[in-house]
């Protein structure tokens, strides 16, 4: 028997109505609109309008009611808050110099704050400061902000590491630490600023808040089941589903491993070396052509779930076009003069793609930290005499295409958010603050409470810049005062529009290259402004996008605004000083050259890779500087094709919906299509089971089983990744974390070495004879294994 089909109508005082798409919000709707939804029965068919779409998701996660009453900043918030959240930083700091970095989520300190709350609400005396009521969802999500915050490792503990310790530049405690504090802070006063434009408008959803809203309510409400269609309550769901992903992901994270990269072209063979390179996904390999992978830490890196369907469709489609299509062919053509050469003698596949290393004229590795030299001041500069030897400089046809990407996106997002919002913006820039959204449910009840006054975040901004002049200057980071200026006119530039993307689709576009590329080109040569400049302007858009995503969290959950003011700003400084100092005492007992993890070492457990990363990328902007790289005659001028590209192809889509207003041209995203999340160097299986659990959750089962999507989808996606983290954590405490006693799990046909088996068994088998000699403290032998030696 076919079930009734289910009834949705928009209701206001005017009655049931139609609406149609606009640019900032709907017209006809200002999201005080209702959808109702006939729980009793499953549909066979959706029936709701698209562009209520953000407003029925908002609905069935959000409460349109609010009780100014219940406890938000109280006691139990700063201890719980700032215990767990000390606890992260520190473990994620010194995990951060593992080989294999791996940072705790704060989805795993969120969820034991519950019942840390709970015992504390019970044990504390009642009333007043201490235990003022039952621990309420308004604690626990400022508790998340809080430990979140914190638990992120500040993005200049990049230059205090790469300064101070690798490269053995005078830089003193206290600049060390005011410039960690300076770039973590910086973001914020933008961030306040950005409020009318992307915390106000409901159309500005940001969907990555909604995973955690479905976990809070999951654990803070009794009853939320749908009766007699779906009786199983949140709460109860949510934990079955997070230990069902616990025990799975043990089979991929440690049992199985070939589980997280099934290459479905080596199954045939691995003898073609085209075979080879477009199916292989490990790092320094492939494209992933039809590979997937059965692993949750990599399908969630794309928040299939929670991201909306248009937005993965954009990426994804990027993705295969220019991973499946361009960068092979370019490869093939050999566009950039040696593409196939490069690795074609160093790597055990015969040639090298996914990869950022750095090649000679010859096609031969070097690393990037040989191009640094000493003047006669001692400030690192250029080794001129090695580049000359060495240049022109390769990298693989992979890296150059993400680079194009990488211009043509800040472009194009600039582009697209001047055609598609432009105007709407400057009616909210001209109109005031008081009369913005108020036919809105939720800013009306925000009103209630008292609000953060623009002269908080202007003084941010300006504390901040003083201190940022006065460290370039005086604290060994070598910034001319016109930097600071400067970074802070290109985070003007981007924050909304960048901002804009985020809120809409939930995924953020970086800044990083286009800030080396500006700084490389006006101060070529000086290595250390340039990583100043670089962490001054990523992380003021970073973190002060970061910021406006817990704001929108803050409006959705209703946190009064001074109490997230204060928690922000407090959790940011108390982070960067935690990290700042954890790295330092780290560096002080470990990083001597006889120490049993030796940070400064180039091999071993504890080498400090993700620093050395990040010095080599100096070394490149910095040392070797974007006009040799990319300029006239150099192999990747043509690149700079990104930047024409950026500013035309955003046009294309909306001259087409000018045309036809009721096509699909605007769910056409440029720069979801260029945005190229295809970090380098990571395993690239993750290309298809995304977009099936996309279209499974946001389309099959939004349509079919709309009830069950609205109720359970984003406490699937919570309770899979919170089961996912925890297991992994597990796993690399007690398997990776000390260095001289790797616990690996027994060699079998799925978990070897190449876990995806793209290379010759032979080749296999050597490397597991060499995992499994590193293993349970002991040390493997070369010369001792007939087999291999």
């Amino acid at each position: 028997m076919a079930y009734q089909q289910r009834r949705y109508s928009i209701q206001d005082s005017n009655g049931s109505r139609s609406v149609t798409p606009g640019l900032y919000g709907f017209a006809g709707n200002n999201g005080n609109s209702k959808v109702s939804i006939d729980h009793e029965r499953e549909p066979e068919q959706e029936d709701v309008d698209d562009s209520n779409s953000i407003y029925a998701t908002i609905n069935c996660l959000v409460p349109r009611t609010d009780d100014p009453s219940l406890p938000a900043l109280t006691f139990r918030v700063w201890i719980i808050g700032l215990l767990l959240g000390s606890l992260l930083s520190i473990g994620n700091t010194v995990f951060s110099f593992h080989t294999s970095s791996f940072a705790i989520s704060s989805l795993v300190a969120t969820l034991v704050a519950y019942p840390f709350g709970v015992l504390l609400s019970k044990i504390l005396p009642n009333g007043g400061f201490l235990n003022p009521a039952p621990f309420s969802i308004k604690e626990h999500a400022l508790i998340y902000v809080m430990i979140n915050t914190m638990a992120t490792i500040p993005y200049a503990i990049n230059n205090i590491v790469g300064e101070k310790y690798l490269l053995q530049q005078e830089l003193t405690l206290v600049s060390c630490f005011a410039f960690v504090i300076i770039t973590q802070c910086f973001g914020y006063g933008f961030a306040g600023l950005t409020r009318r434009f992307l915390v106000r408008p409901a159309t500005m959803s940001w969907p990555g808040n909604f995973s955690i809203i479905a976990m809070l309510r999951a654990l803070h409400r009794a009853d939320d089941s749908l009766d007699s269609l779906y009786p199983m309550v949140r709460s109860r769901y949510f934990v079955l589903a997070a230990l069902l992903m616990f025990f799975w992901q043990i089979l991929p994270g440690y049992v199985a491993p070939a589980l997280a990269a099934l290459s479905v072209l080596c199954w045939f063979t691995t003898s073609n070396k085209i075979a080879v390179l477009l199916g292989s996904t490990a790092p320094g390999a492939g494209v992933g052509f039809l590979s997937f992978t059965l692993d949750w830490s990599l399908i969630s890196a794309t928040n299939p779930i929670t991201t909306p369907l248009w937005a993965t469709l954009n990426m994804f489609g990027g993705l295969y076009l220019f991973l499946w299509v361009i960068v092979p062919i370019l490869w093939s053509a050999n566009a950039f003069g040696m593409d196939q050469k490069l690795g074609a003698s160093s790597s055990a596949y015969g040639f090298l793609l996914n990869s950022g290393a750095t090649f000679n004229k010859n096609g031969i590795p070097v690393s990037r930290l040989n191009f640094l030299g000493k003047d006669d001041n001692q400030t690192w500069v250029l080794n001129t005499p090695f580049y000359e030897a060495n240049k022109p400089i390769y990298i693989t046809t992979y890296y150059a295409v993400e680079w194009a990407n990488s211009f043509l996106v800040f472009v194009a997002v600039l582009v697209h958010v001047f055609l598609w919002y432009g105007r709407d913006l400057w009616i909210r820039f001209r109109t005031s603050l008081a009369e913005l959204d108020m036919d809105d449910v939720h800013v009306q009840m925000m009103e209630n409470y008292e609000q953060v006054p623009d002269w908080w975040f202007y003084g941010l901004i300006g504390v901040c810049s003083a201190g940022s002049i006065l460290l370039g200057y005086f604290g060994g980071f070598q910034l001319p005062w016109w930097g600071t200026f400067l970074a802070i006119g290109l985070v003007l530039l981007a924050i909304l529009p960048f901002g804009i993307i985020q809120a809409i689709s939930g995924q953020q576009l970086g800044l990083g290259v286009i800030a080396e590329m500006i700084i490389g080109f006006l101060i070529p040569g000086n290595i250390s402004g340039v990583m100043a400049f670089k962490t001054l302007s990523l992380m003021s858009m970073y973190q002060g996008l970061s910021f406006v995503l817990d704001l929108k969290l803050g409006h959705y959950m209703k946190i009064p605004p001074r109490s997230m003011f204060v928690v922000q700003v407090v959790a940011a400084i108390l982070g960067a000083i935690v990290s700042t100092g954890t790295t330092i005492i780290m560096f002080n007992w470990f990083g001597k050259t006889d120490s049993t993890w030796n940070l400064q070492s180039s091999s071993g457990a504890w080498n400090s890779n993700n620093y050395n990363i990040y010095i080599s990328g100096a070394a490149m902007w910095g040392a070797i500087g974007p006009a040799r790289f990319f300029g006239p005659g150099s192999p990747y001028f043509s690149t700079l094709i990104g930047f024409p590209l950026g500013l035309a192809l955003p046009v294309i889509p909306w001259i087409l919906h000018q045309l036809n207003p009721t096509s699909f041209w605007h769910l056409i995203n440029i720069p979801l299509i260029f945005i190229f999340p295809a970090q380098i160097g990571t395993r690239r299986s993750d290309l298809i089971t995304p977009l099936l659990v996309a279209v499974l959750f946001n389309y099959y089962i939004k349509k079919y089983r709309t009830a069950w999507w609205y109720t359970y989808a984003y406490v699937t996606s919570a309770a899979f990744d919170a089961g996912c983290t925890v297991v992994m954590l597990l796993i690399f405490l007690l398997s990776q974390m000390v260095a001289g006693y790797l616990i690996p799990f027994p060699h079998w046909f799925l978990n070897s070495p190449d876990i995806e088996r793209c290379l010759p068994n032979s080749i296999i088998e050597c490397q597991a004879h060499q995992v499994m000699g590193n293993a349970y403290g002991n040390v493997y032998n070369a010369s001792l294994d007939a087999v291999c030696s």
